[in-house]
């Protein structure tokens, strides 16, 4: 907040009218963010460094930090995605923490917040998505590349992959779905304040 206002007062350039030309600046601001979100493609992502990210295409960016190795995952969690690849048991995954997405924002994931102090937090790794025809809000645990197959169509080793070009990748995000919000809450706040519940691994 300090560096935002500290940045519109070095752009205001009258100092005669100071709170039209403050409000003006905001205006622009605002104006600019707006452009960039509906059109992605006028400020394209500056992260290029191929060895801490992982383009997935549709100007989607897997982001670093990321797991250094393949890691075998067990309960909950491996019986998902068995039954979400239609395979009798999960393969070894790698875990991403972070998705740059078209419109320029980055989504986080609790992967890498979980690591952070209570107060570092970000609340972005608590998301609205669009699921079977309705809006829900859920808890991003991790992105994730799931190697289904090499490309000469043999099952893929467990064995740490040196060469992911040669591999067929599912590119999915782990998520836990949130209760419905309290329709009475929702309804008396005017749709300001969801209030939530959390199942557990029964809404993975």
């Amino acid at each position: 907040m300090e560096r935002t206002i500290g940045n519109l007062g070095q752009e205001i350039h009258q100092p005669s009218d100071p709170f039209s030309n403050l409000a003006q600046q905001g205006i622009q601001h605002c104006q600019v963010n707006a452009l960039k979100a509906m059109l992605p493609h006028l400020d394209p992502p500056k992260n290029t460094n191929l060895h801490a990210s992982a383009n997935l295409g549709k100007g989607y960016i897997l982001l670093a930090k990321h797991d250094w190795y393949l890691t075998t995952i067990q309960g909950a969690e491996a019986r998902v995605i068995a039954e979400y690849l239609s395979l009798p048991y999960a393969p070894k995954i790698c875990c991403w923490a972070h998705l740059h997405l078209p419109n320029g924002q980055i989504a986080q994931s609790q992967f890498q917040e979980l690591q952070k102090a209570p107060e570092d937090i970000h609340m972005a790794h608590n998301v609205k998505v669009s699921l079977n025809g309705g809006d829900w809000i859920v808890e991003v645990q991790y992105f994730a590349r799931l190697v289904v197959m090499a490309a000469d169509n043999l099952p893929v080793p467990d064995e740490d992959l040196d060469t992911p070009e040669c591999c067929h990748f599912t590119d999915v995000a782990l998520i836990t779905l949130y209760s419905q919000p309290d329709v009475d809450l929702l309804k008396k706040s005017y749709g300001v304040l969801a209030s939530c519940t959390k199942p557990g691994e029964a809404s993975l």
